[in-house]
């Protein structure tokens, strides 16, 4: 195979990136290692020389003699030994006989006239025998001199200052050491580079121009032709990939096979209905829910069937248009209602998805919320006209004393009324959203029963009915004994309106396994069949001529028991036989946790 003209070859890439690495190694070792190791043996001088000047100056700090202090001669000598021990320029100020300086051509200038050294002003204040910290000063030519100075004493007083200038010696020898064998090590790295590059190039150019020459005989159309899976990993993987290529077409084509029967399948599956009609009008695709929606297979006309008419007209403005088409709602060959939108695809052209969506129950449920807000604001209305109404009356001035005392009790009861159906609503919103409080205890249910129903009695007796509880023992459980004593006295109101007088109305509480069981039965007019399953629903309520005395509440006190019992993880049912009462029944877990909130 031959390598295409203006093009460089994978071996002058690989020994040019070798030698080009060796050479930034060498530029950076020039540049960063060298500097650092020359300023390293430059630091180690001058700690070495710190360290000799201060032990010098510890040895030399204490003087021999009376405490008198010394002669101009003792002096002198004194301030040559300091010079020779530490190896530079040494000033000694006596207090008596003044400065004496020796070997002060080693570092000229060091000292200045008739005055200490910042070192020596820092011995004279201090009150330490040790010698002052040391300083380093840079010099010309890189050099460095090391400062430092001591209190010098004799019998225990203080008699002068010594000071002294070290120039630190330059590790030159060491420093050329170095030079010449990081010279050595730069050839050595570039020599070693180029070799490196040289070898690499010819066993990698070898076997990826090998791998090369097959991926040129695959693209011709050569699919028998294999390549060596030889090291290192990347050209082994690069084959083993070119290798496997030719193979994976079969593996490909049934893949995509594979995903197309998938995807077939998930649109048989969806609770939606959906439709693919071709430019000719033609069922291409059809899931189970769109079949069972307009009675429509695959292979049929879109035209065909209960919902043709509307299916061609939705299908040829998305064709028109150009853009999908909004659900629009139809009814349903079932009866029930459909809704139905189309999206024109670009490929093929003419080709059109058509959904279709149950909203059946969506639409009752609108409805039912329509009719609930219908019946909360009746019941609003009714207790504001009333209110309304003595406002109009009390704003004349003939209205009696007496008469405004009656209106304003009268208004009271209506305002009462109000605000028992505003808290009877919250309840229910709190029922429904999960966040009506309970508070959870040991109880006694057929103790809460008996002391919820006692006031009742004397009511019921009042209107000619026998109340009475039976209980045969303690009833134990764990709840809420003020939300089941308000679920009690929900199923006591409920039989005294519907209890005629001479009637009876009994409560039974009892165990059951893992249950307990709270029943109230009375002798009424009873439930007709009919409403058996909507006496829980919010604001039923029977015909006004069945309850006791024409009263009739909100019609939200059984639909609140309920979602109470319910909150418990409990259940309660009604039965009854017309003519002759109802059973209202309540079945709770002795534990919360043995139930459910449906």
């Amino acid at each position: 195979m031959s390598r295409p003209r203006g093009r460089t070859g994978l071996r002058t890439w690989l020994i040019g990136s070798f030698i080009t690495l060796g050479v930034a190694a060498s530029l950076l070792m020039f540049l960063v290692l060298l500097p650092t190791l020359e300023g390293s043996l430059m630091s180690g001088a001058t700690e070495r020389t710190s360290e000799a000047t201060v032990v010098a100056l510890e040895d030399l700090a204490d003087v021999p003699g009376s405490g008198y202090g010394l002669t101009s001669e003792e002096a002198g000598a004194y301030v040559t030994r300091i010079a020779s021990d530490v190896r530079g320029a040494a000033r000694y100020f006596d207090i008596a006989t003044g400065y004496h300086t020796a070997n002060e051509t080693v570092a000229p200038g060091a000292f200045p006239t008739d005055a200490l050294t910042p070192e020596g002003d820092l011995a004279n204040k201090s009150f330490s025998a040790a010698p002052v910290r040391v300083r380093v000063q840079e010099g010309p030519d890189d050099g460095r001199t090391v400062f430092s100075a001591v209190r010098v004493t004799q019998a225990g007083s203080v008699i002068g200052i010594a000071e002294v200038a070290v120039p630190v010696p330059s590790p030159t020898a060491e420093i050329s050491a170095l030079q010449r064998r990081v010279m050595f090590a730069v050839i050595v790295v570039l020599l070693l580079a180029t070799a490196a590059g040289v070898v690499m190039a010819g066993i990698l150019g070898r076997r990826i121009g090998r791998v090369a020459s097959t991926a040129a005989s695959l693209s011709a159309g050569e699919l028998w032709v294999r390549a060596p899976e030889a090291s290192p990993s990347e050209v082994a993987t690069l084959a083993g990939g070119l290798n496997r290529m030719a193979d994976r077409v079969q593996a490909l084509i049934v893949t995509v096979t594979g995903e197309r029967d998938r995807a077939r399948a998930l649109v048989a599956g969806l609770a939606e209905g959906v439709l693919l009609i071709d430019a000719d009008d033609q069922v291409v695709v059809a899931n189970g829910a769109a079949i069972a929606m307009t009675g429509l297979d695959p292979g049929g006309v879109a035209s065909d069937g209960p919902l043709g008419p509307m299916l061609a007209s939705l299908v040829q403005r998305a064709r028109d248009d150009g853009q999908p088409v909004e659900e629009s709602e139809v009814e349903a060959p079932s009866g029930g209602a459909l809704a139905v939108g189309a999206v024109p695809l670009a490929e093929p052209a003419g080709t059109v998805v058509v959904t279709l969506r149950d909203v059946t129950q969506e639409r009752a449920l609108a409805r039912t919320r329509r009719e609930l807000v219908a019946n909360v604001s009746h019941e609003l209305k009714t207790p504001l006209a009333a209110i309304r109404g003595f406002l109009e009356l009390m704003e004349g001035d003939t209205v009696p004393p007496g008469t405004r005392r009656e209106f304003v009790v009268l208004m009271s009861a209506e305002a009462a009324r109000l605000q028992r159906l505003v808290d009877e609503q919250l309840q229910l919103a709190r029922l429904d959203s999960g966040a009506l409080p309970l508070v959870h205890e040991q109880m006694d249910l057929a103790a809460v029963v008996r002391a919820s129903a006692r006031p009742r009695v004397v009511l019921a007796e009042r209107e000619g009915i026998a109340l009475g509880v039976q209980a045969a023992g303690p009833v134990p459980m764990e709840g809420d004994p003020a939300r089941l004593e308000q679920v009690l006295l929900a199923l006591l109101d409920n039989a005294v309106r519907h209890t005629p007088a001479g009637g009876s109305i009994t409560v039974d509480v009892h165990a059951d396994h893992d249950h307990v069981v709270m029943s109230v039965a009375d002798t009424g007019t009873g439930i007709p069949p009919e409403a058996i399953d909507s006496v829980f629903d919010r604001f039923y309520r029977a015909d006004a001529a069945r309850e006791r005395g024409g009263h009739q509440g909100a019609g939200l006190g059984l639909a609140i028991a309920r979602g109470i019992v319910r909150a418990h993880g409990g259940d309660i049912t009604a039965s009854s036989t017309p003519g002759h009462g109802a059973v209202f029944t309540v079945r709770l877990p002795r534990d919360p946790g043995v139930g459910s909130h449906p």
